[in-house]
């Protein structure tokens, strides 16, 4: 597995000029793989220990973006130094002093109300867990094999729950209630950047709908890369966790 030639240069050719480097990568099926239960994606040790060394790099900042909650995407990355991004990017820690989106309270209220609805409308639907975040819903079918094959009913009960201002969003295996499209993860990494000043770039590395967006919201000029198979806004495409390492061990290679 090597990295995408295009992105070798551009790693070269950024320290060349000085620049420092805001690495962003999300958690589950870019740093972690999917598991059948929900709690079950950790970090191998060795990944760990390369995510750990690159935040010692000079010139790197690591920030990991996920749709888990802070508190929860916190505990999973102890240990790396990472900065980090819960909810879509609705809070973010470690650049600069702790923020929240300024609507997260009304949010998180919504959820919660939404969260106990979906409950009320899986009950009885065999392999359906119900996730309450902080400001989003996570309605999981990995572990219900007729979803699997065919989600759409799943998906028309949760649109009727659906509070002003809200959608249905899909992921892996999942169906999320979240928020209508105004803030995410590509909106996040661009606060990232300014509250770090002039002198930084950044990498997104993602691999599900919600990188997706991200990678829409910082531009085809971006620096961007997909995990994995299927269509994609990202500029380069990395081929499964092993290519994610390859990267890391690449960055680190560019920076000494």
């Amino acid at each position: 597995m090597t990295v995408p030639a295009g992105l070798a240069r551009e790693l070269a050719r950024s320290r060349a000029r000085g620049e420092s480097l805001l690495l962003t990568l999300d958690f589950d099926g870019t740093l972690a793989s999917l598991r059948r239960r929900r709690g079950g994606a950790r970090l191998p040790r060795r990944r760990r220990a390369r995510l750990a060394a690159l935040g010692r790099t000079p010139g790197v900042k690591l920030l990991i973006v996920s749709g888990r909650a802070l508190s929860d995407l916190r505990a999973r990355c102890r240990g790396t130094g990472a900065a980090l991004a819960g909810d879509h990017g609705l809070r973010l820690e470690g650049v600069g002093a702790a923020w929240r989106h300024p609507d997260l309270a009304r949010r998180s209220r919504e959820a919660d109300r939404l969260a106990a609805e979906a409950r009320a409308a899986t009950r009885g639907i065999a392999g359906v867990s119900v996730e309450l975040k902080e400001a989003s819903v996570a309605v999981h079918y990995r572990a219900a094999p007729s979803l699997r094959r065919e989600p759409a009913p799943l998906r028309r009960v949760l649109r009727r729950l659906l509070l002003p201002g809200w959608r249905v969003a899909s992921g892996k295996c999942l169906w999320e209630l979240r928020p209508e499209r105004d803030w995410g993860k590509g909106e996040v990494i661009l606060l990232a950047l300014k509250r770090l000043g002039p002198g930084w770039r950044a990498l997104f590395v993602g691999d599900d709908a919600t990188d997706e967006e991200g990678f829409a919201v910082l531009g085809r000029g971006a620096w961007t890369a997909k995990v994995g198979e299927g269509r994609t806004a990202a500029r380069w495409r990395l081929r499964g966790l092993g290519g994610v390492d390859e990267l890391l061990s690449a960055v680190r290679r560019a920076r000494r």
